[in-house]
């Protein structure tokens, strides 16, 4: 069994899985409180589960882009059980969490997700089925500059796209939680099954620099096989 951990964004959401096929998920807003909230979360999902820590198998976590604290939050808990229990651990870009639910589709694919009052994350995909995207911090005012026209937008900001590009775009209308465990839990379980596994002394949060991207890119080079 696998514990689902995300607190990117004020949305947050719990998980148990097996082989990346969720068995219990719980989301809920947070408003800066994820520090409070996580711990009494995953209790009541494992109750619900009926899964108990020596059941675990391994962790899975999102990584971001996201709120500073709210990141850390789930990272530090998702880190500390690994290391722990001495569980895999993966990480999985938020971006992709939220494009998940619709690649595949034959057609490119942008996720949002906001970065403040200014800023959004943007990750667009192309039409091929593999879960990693190019991945930028962009001011809203120039989201029209953007290369997104016929691509299908998702994510928390959808919205706020659509309201800055107009009819170019088709927007997803998911109301949010835009976000789910078993995205999480599906992607984090093929990159388990591939080998790809993190080391908890080295993962860290993405947070609103572009910059960090890259780096991510680069320690995905290091994880352990």
């Amino acid at each position: 069994m696998e514990l689902c951990i995300d607190t990117s964004t004020r949305y947050a959401s719990v998980g148990i899985s097996e082989d990346g096929r969720i068995a219990a998920e719980l989301s809920w807003r947070s408003e800066r409180n994820h520090s409070v909230e996580l711990a009494p979360a995953l209790r009541r999902i494992m109750e619900h589960a009926g899964v108990g820590m020596e059941d675990l198998t391994a962790v899975f976590v999102a990584l971001g882009p996201g709120g500073f604290s709210a990141l850390r939050v789930g990272l530090s808990v998702a880190k500390s059980l690994a290391m722990a229990r001495d569980l895999p651990l993966v990480g999985v870009n938020t971006l992709d969490v939220e494009a998940a639910p619709f690649r595949g589709l034959g057609i490119p694919l942008s996720a949002v997700i906001g970065a403040g009052r200014s800023k959004v994350y943007l990750a667009t995909y192309d039409e091929q089925i593999s879960p990693e995207g190019h991945y930028r911090v962009v001011e809203r005012e120039r989201l029209e500059e953007t290369s997104l026209e016929g691509t299908i937008v998702c994510g928390e900001e959808a919205g706020a796209v659509r309201d800055l590009v107009g009819a170019r775009v088709s927007v997803s209308d998911t109301p949010p939680p835009t976000r789910s465990a078993s995205a999480l839990a599906g992607l984090a379980y093929g990159r388990l099954r591939a080998g790809s596994t993190d080391d908890p002394d080295l993962l860290q949060p993405i947070y609103m620099h572009s910059a960090q991207f890259e780096k991510a890119k680069l320690a995905r080079g290091r994880r352990k096989k």
